[in-house]
């Protein structure tokens, strides 16, 4: 049987969670020999060690240095692990852009090996990259690939992703999907492979997950007990990071427990140590810690620790978000001064061969005296054509350079927009509705509980509309395919708050478009102010949502509602008008129609492909 065929039965016991499939076996990760480059094997022992202790920096420099000493197009296994480690340094600072980036080229060197655990080694990173950026329906698929992929005899040179790790990130990110019973046991099979080939940081992990998965079905004896287990293995281990979510998940389950004195002790303790091995926890983790003791706060009636959490979650997730933004900044100026140096190179080129051929007509002109002044004029003619040509170029380098500077000088302007959003407005909003939530929470009724409820909700529609508003401003989101995923993750979760059945249906595979930030923001508008019209109005059940591309990108958004009665076609508000506004702004076309069975919404937008 191959390897493939191998991956493939442990994928489907995978995905049988509840059925009676049988569990895969442990699989122990047979240590291949190093490198056969000494230098490059001592230098990965050094990156490891870096790694292992949490040290960014230094192992960042030491991947690069590494890097320099392969040849891209001969040492393919050496570069994927490079780049996967290099790629899990980012992950943990919270680059995830420039993570995604390396992840991408080890899946292709992996792919041209045609190594197995390697190949499962990159996916099942991509999947933990898309968790970490709040996606996770993404990552779902890659580690079901990660499973697929992963041999009955897995083998590398150096540590790589094991079964229990792609177990272990299934638990985690199914918990966060509600799939409860999934999670579990995806998670205890995780606890099992770790237990058996002794991987402390794996079992801590796997401990956590289970405190999490117990915590969200309302066990908070439960939760209180792994997470218990979790902190003391990975305090033994030196793993700070997964103390800390740890003891912050321990003061949750006191918090929900009713606890209040001990969870206000916990959250205390958790605090020292982060504190305490802060140099040795990454940005993701510390922002994980902000959420879940904003939320430990809360319930044990605190709103003013809960808002200086808050505000830690928001200044750590704005310094990620800030991180990535520069990021892509940084890219978008090494591919100028790439372009540049090219230009520059084609230039001296061009000079050189000007001055050989003037050589050569030199040479010409002592062997042919006869025709000494018909060659004469020749290069006169010659040399200013030339010269023409050059400053009409130079003209155009110069256009071309003011351009890419406007350019530069936008994406730093939409940096500072989308930071001030993120970092004055939406703490903001996040306080005034929480505190609306507290002051709810102390029994208010009447007018006065009405109004909270209604300023708590105002405010959450206020930090989804600024969202938006950040979604459209980021510079490396603007093709049409993260368009279509936008809008459908957003139909799905705003549908499934008002118990509406949405049936989703987006063509897989779509043009290579870039949009304008108007274009995504008017699109994205249209749908969103006609799934409002849908639940507000429509007394809907059913939802269809259709995204294709047929010459021109098309939406339709059909529901089974009691559709436009004639009292409706002349609309008391301003939806239908701004709906109309913005498909005009982006030359489309919309037709809306409604029976009694139901309305319909067609958008036709010709885009221009790139």
């Amino acid at each position: 049987m191959s390897r493939r065929a191998l991956g493939l039965v442990l994928a489907l016991a995978c995905l049988a969670a509840e059925g009676t499939l049988a569990q895969p076996a442990v699989l122990g990760m047979r240590r291949l020999p190093p490198f056969a480059n000494a230098d490059l094997d001592r230098q990965m022992a050094r990156i490891i060690a870096q790694m292992d202790a949490f040290h960014g920096d230094s192992a960042t420099m030491l991947l690069n240095a590494a890097l320099a000493m392969t040849d891209p197009e001969k040492d393919h296994e050496e570069r994927h692990y490079l780049l996967a480690y290099r790629a899990e340094v980012l992950y943990y600072e919270g680059l995830f852009n420039k993570a995604m980036r390396d992840l991408e080229e080890a899946e292709r060197l992996a792919q041209r090996l045609g190594d197995s655990t390697l190949i499962a080694n990159a996916l099942n990173l991509k999947g933990l990259l898309h968790e970490n950026i709040q996606d996770s329906r993404e990552a779902l698929p890659y580690l079901r690939s990660a499973l697929h992929w992963f041999p009955h005899h897995p083998a590398a040179r150096y540590p790589v992703t094991e079964l229990h790790h792609i177990h272990g990130n299934l638990g985690s990110y199914l918990s966060a999907l509600g799939m409860l019973d999934s999670a579990r046991h995806h998670a205890r099979l995780s606890l099992r492979l770790a237990e058996q080939v002794e991987a402390a940081r794996a079992i801590a992990v796997a401990h956590w997950t289970l405190g999490n998965i117990a915590l969200k079905a309302g066990h908070a004896d439960s939760a209180l007990m792994r997470y218990d287990h979790a902190w003391a293995t990975a305090d033994a281990a030196r793993d700070h990071d997964i103390g800390v979510d740890a003891l912050v998940g321990r003061a949750l389950a006191l918090a929900e427990a009713g606890r209040a004195a001990r969870a206000r002790e916990a959250l205390r303790l958790a605090g020292d140590y982060l504190e305490a091995h802060r140099a040795g926890v990454g940005l993701v983790t510390q922002r994980n810690f902000a959420r879940m003791a904003a939320q430990a706060s809360r319930t044990i009636g605190d709103p003013e620790g809960a808002l200086g959490h808050m505000a830690a979650w928001h200044r750590i997730d704005s310094t990620i978000t800030a991180n990535n933004i520069r990021s892509a900044l940084a890219t978008q100026a090494e591919l100028i001064r790439a372009d540049n140096a090219l230009e520059v190179e084609r230039m001296e080129r061009e000079r050189m061969e000007a001055r050989l051929e003037g050589e050569r007509r030199t040479r010409l002109l002592l062997i042919v005296a006869g025709v000494l002044a018909f060659a004469a004029l020749t290069g006169i003619y010659l040399v200013v054509s030339a010269r023409q040509r050059h400053q009409r170029h130079l003209a155009e380098l110069h256009a071309q350079r003011a351009e890419q500077e406007r350019t530069i000088a936008e994406l730093r302007v939409r940096e500072q927009v989308s930071r001030d959003l993120h970092d004055d407005l939406g703490v903001g909003l996040s306080a005034l509705k929480l505190r609306s939530e507290m002051a709810l929470q102390r029994g208010l009724a009447g007018d006065a509980g009405a109004l909270l409820r209604e300023q708590a909700g105002t405010a959450e529609e206020l930090i989804a509309s600024m969202r938006h508003i950040i979604w459209s401003l980021q510079d490396d989101q603007g093709s049409l395919d993260d368009l279509v995923a936008y809008i459908g993750s957003y139909a799905r979760g705003y549908l499934d708050a008002y118990r509406i059945a949405l049936e989703l249906r987006a063509d897989a595979a779509l043009p290579d478009l870039q949009l304008t930030a108007q274009q995504r923001r008017n699109l994205f508008l249209i749908v969103k102010e006609a799934l409002h019209n849908v639940v507000k109005h429509a007394d809907a059940r059913h939802v269809r949502l259709t995204l294709r591309w047929e010459g021109a990108f098309h939406v339709e958004i059909a529901d089974d509602g009691k559709g436009l009665e004639r009292s409706d076609r002349k609309p008391r508000g301003h939806g239908l008008q701004n709906m109309r506004k913005r498909a005009e702004e982006i030359g489309a076309d919309l037709r809306i129609t409604g029976e009694e069975r139901g309305t319909r919404v067609l958008l036709r937008a010709g885009l221009n492909e790139s």
